[in-house]
């Protein structure tokens, strides 16, 4: 064979050595047949994007690139004074409903405690003026006399009772806790008081002098007046239940004011923006004072664990590969060997690394891609590794 044939030779396999590269060299796989396949990769890193939930403006930002960051660390705030304004109104407002909650409980207590003297005072009453009445219907005698006495006295308890509530009522009104209502309520109840002590005193002199007719029609409208104070206490005492409504009412305040003071509180907490990883710092997107959206990353990190690396391996070489494998990947920056394990193998095939042909017989093979965890902490994202495939099968 001659010189230029020999040429011609070798420029054929140099041509078919760079188009088997192409085709079946590093990251693809070989289908050769060997029992070893060797593919080439680059480590990737689980990136995180950080954003606020709320916009507003950068109020601080306390990283920068490269800088490494710790799980909880806080990474940038943003401006909180609206806020803080906010959460002064809303806690002022709970700290009124809970004052307007106790002043509906004092107000229950007072008128039940109030409302049942004045039913037993009536009733009080009540009595003594039948007591007169029926004295004076039948003329004074030595026990009607003994009950116009009693009489009295119970007109005297119940004008000391009455003057007693009264200053009572007006000492709650200076400190806020009644309305000036309830004084002039109990303005009346002593005004009444004294009335019918006056009265009853009257009698126990009519009884003792004689009676009259004029006395007999002055008892039974005491009689009267005093069926129709019963009735009116009675019909108070059922202002309790009106009462209790509205310490429901209050109650109810003081739960919405509580639920805007947390809702506040909650807004506040978005103003922080802290790292949920460990990590390096792989861009800052803000500047201090600069205006943010919802949900714009402000800084996004490059995790230290979890490193990996995706392979596509071709349908027969697969077969020398499982879920869970143990693996050694050659890195040539650093000159040695890492572990890996294979976490994830694709169950269905990406692309085909070589097509079929015009010959009888051939057929496409297909790709798969194949992830493996790596952790050595000397590796980066961007670093080359090499995989080494012992059994692989053939593809022809």
């Amino acid at each position: 064979m001659n010189k230029r044939a020999w040429i011609g030779v070798a420029g054929f396999a140099v041509g078919i050595t760079v188009l088997g590269t192409i085709l079946f060299g590093p990251g693809v796989g070989s289908v050769t047949g060997q029992s070893t396949t060797k593919m080439a990769g680059v480590i990737e890193g689980t990136e995180v994007d950080l954003s606020f939930k709320m916009g507003g403006s950068i109020d601080q930002i306390s990283l920068t690139e490269g800088a490494e960051v710790k799980a909880g660390q806080l990474v940038a705030t943003l401006n909180s004074e609206e806020l803080l304004a906010k959460k002064e109104q809303a806690e002022a407002a709970y700290h009124l409903a809970q004052v307007k909650l106790e002043q509906a409980k004092k107000g229950v207590s007072l008128t039940d405690s109030s409302s049942s003297a004045q039913v037993d005072q009536a009733q009080a009453v009540v009595n003594a003026a039948k007591a007169g009445l029926d004295a004076n219907k039948n003329g004074a005698r030595a026990e009607e006399i003994a009950q116009l006495k009693a009489k009295l006295q119970a007109a005297e308890t119940s004008n000391q009772i009455a003057q007693t509530n009264l200053e009572r009522m007006q000492k709650l009104l200076v400190e806020g806790a009644v309305p000036l209502v309830k004084v002039e309520e109990a303005k009346m109840q002593s005004d009444k008081a004294q009335a019918e002590l006056k009265a009853a005193n009257e009698q126990l002199k009519m009884a003792q002098s004689g009676s009259r007719r004029e006395q007999i029609d002055a008892s039974q409208a005491q009689l009267d007046q005093a069926k129709a104070a019963y009735d009116q206490a009675v019909a108070a005492r059922g202002q309790v239940g009106l009462k209790q409504l509205d310490v429901k009412s209050a109650e109810a305040g003081v739960q919405q004011a509580k639920g805007a003071l947390a809702e506040i509180d909650a807004y506040l907490n978005n103003t922080k923006l802290t790292a949920p990883v460990d990590g390096i710092v792989k861009s800052v997107s803000v500047q201090k004072g600069e205006l943010v959206a919802q949900g714009f990353t402000v800084v996004t990190i490059q995790t230290k664990a979890d490193n990996y690396v995706k392979f596509y391996v071709n349908e027969y070489t697969l077969a020398a590969i499982k879920t869970g494998d143990a693996v050694k990947l050659y890195v040539p920056a650093l000159k040695r060997d890492v572990d890996a394990k294979v976490v994830t193998i694709a169950p269905a095939a990406d692309f085909a690394v070589k097509k079929a042909t015009q010959e009888l017989g051939d057929r496409d093979i297909r790709s798969f891609q194949v992830k493996l965890l790596v952790s050595d902490t000397e590796l980066r994202p961007g670093l080359t590794v090499e995989w080494k495939i012992e059994g692989a099968g053939s593809g022809e």
